[in-house]
């Protein structure tokens, strides 16, 4: 408590000096997309983004399931050897799970690809699994990074995975070696990044991970079975929700809309990705150092809350005009529809960007019970959104502002729950 107390300006320029390093490292690795970004629209079609959006989705569910989000306990782990246990429970527990969904996804693809309304999806559905395995590996080195302050490393990591995702897809693009060479360029990207993670844990840490033992494995299982019990559930639900929008339009409209709807999420992803994920994993270190001295993390919570409002306030209100003449000037003018959708979904943006650069509080304050209940609301208020703008309107430009305010009140009530735990 002294220490916090006593010298604040330490533990500010700290905080920071490592903000401003994650931040330089995850905005030059956004640069590589933004730089391809041009690029890639012009190579690939719609269609093509959203066969990958659809595979992405599929992806992104397995990566929580199959892990169990037991990774997300790294960074709170006691000591470090026992975050290195943890990592091996995260891979005891993958590895399995994964290989028979890979199984069952090479027997049942045919099926999946007729429910989901995608024909193509069949001849790339087994990627989905080998995908996931990757993403959990890079995320539980994120965590070991943030919870060790390799702040550095961390950024590296980044940089790494933007890099080798980016420039795997431009030139399976104009090779022209695949049928879609964006599914395939991720996966070889995503294994580049993987190896740089494994090389580095190796180099810097061998002898923790040299720790490892059974019988640590099973008590810290035990522990920590809160993870898998309620973060895990919690992830799912914010993932279906997610991929909800997805599979939904999908399916009631065709790949070319869900092409440009996907282009308009992941660019309006860039600045959560560059500002907020820099701010986020800073933020969790820091307030958890916090909480544990003083039993909250109001101070910090409060100073980057104020920041985080201006940034996203003030940024949205300067570009929501532009968006459909800058997509058309970077993307060219097939995407100038999905710049149209943009500026309908950039105020549910802005407040996403927001609470979820805050979202670390409730792990760290373990009220990851209250975050499930309110993943849950997510889920049902993002499927109600979409039925009442399609069934009632049909209409797809309706449908998203009907998804963008329903989101919107999620997020709000994200933030509210979040400044009430930082206490």
């Amino acid at each position: 408590m002294k220490l916090l107390d006593k010298k604040p300006w330490r533990t500010n320029s700290e905080f920071l000096k490592n903000a401003l390093t994650l931040t330089l490292g995850t905005s030059i690795a956004q640069f590589f997309p933004l730089l391809f970004y041009p690029i890639l629209g012009r190579v690939y079609t719609p269609k093509e983004f959203g066969l990958f959006a659809t595979l992405t989705s599929i992806t992104s569910i397995l990566t929580v399931v199959a892990s169990g989000k037991y990774e997300s306990s790294i960074l709170i782990a006691r000591t470090k050897k026992d975050a290195a246990n943890i990592v091996a429970i995260v891979f005891l527990i993958s590895v399995p799970f994964l290989t028979l969904t890979f199984t069952a996804f090479l027997i049942f693809s045919q099926q999946i690809s007729e429910i989901l309304k995608e024909p193509e999806l069949k001849k790339w559905l087994f990627i989905s699994p080998l995908s996931a395995f990757l993403i959990i590996i890079y995320n539980s080195y994120n965590e070991w990074c943030v919870r060790n302050k390799y702040f550095v490393n961390l950024s590296w990591n980044k940089i790494t995975n933007a890099a080798s995702t980016a420039l795997s897809k431009v030139f399976l693009g104009f090779v022209k070696l695949s049928s879609n060479g964006l599914i395939l360029g991720d996966l070889i990207g995503r294994t580049i990044s993987a190896g740089a993670c494994i090389l580095h844990a190796y180099k810097k840490d061998k002898t923790d991970f040299a720790s490892i033992s059974t019988n640590r494995i099973k008590e810290l299982a035990k522990r920590y079975i809160e993870f898998p019990k309620f973060a895990m559930p919690d992830q799912l639900f914010n993932k279906i929700g997610s991929t909800l929008p997805i599979l939904f339009i999908g399916a009631y409209y065709n790949s070319v809309v869900l092409g440009y709807y996907a282009m308009t999420m992941t660019v309006l992803s860039v600045p959560m990705s560059v500002i907020g994920a820099a701010l986020r994993d800073v933020f969790r270190q820091r307030a958890n150092e916090e909480y544990i001295i003083k039993g909250n993390c109001s101070n910090i919570y409060n100073r980057l809350l104020k920041i985080l409002a201006v940034i996203g306030i003030l940024g949205s209100l300067f570009i929501v005009y532009f968006l459909p003449s800058l997509f058309e000037f970077v993307l060219g003018k097939q995407w100038t529809t999905a710049g149209r959708y943009s500026q309908i979904l950039l105020p549910m943006f802005t407040l996403n960007f927001i609470s979820m650069s805050l979202s670390g509080v409730l792990v760290i304050t373990e009220k990851i019970k209250i975050s499930m209940y309110w993943q849950v609301y997510f889920v049902l208020i993002t499927a109600a959104s979409l039925f009442i703008g399609f069934y009632i309107f049909n209409k797809i430009e309706v449908v998203l502002l009907c998804l963008a305010i329903g989101r919107s009140t999620a997020y709000i009530l994200y933030i509210i729950l979040s400044y009430h735990f930082s206490k």
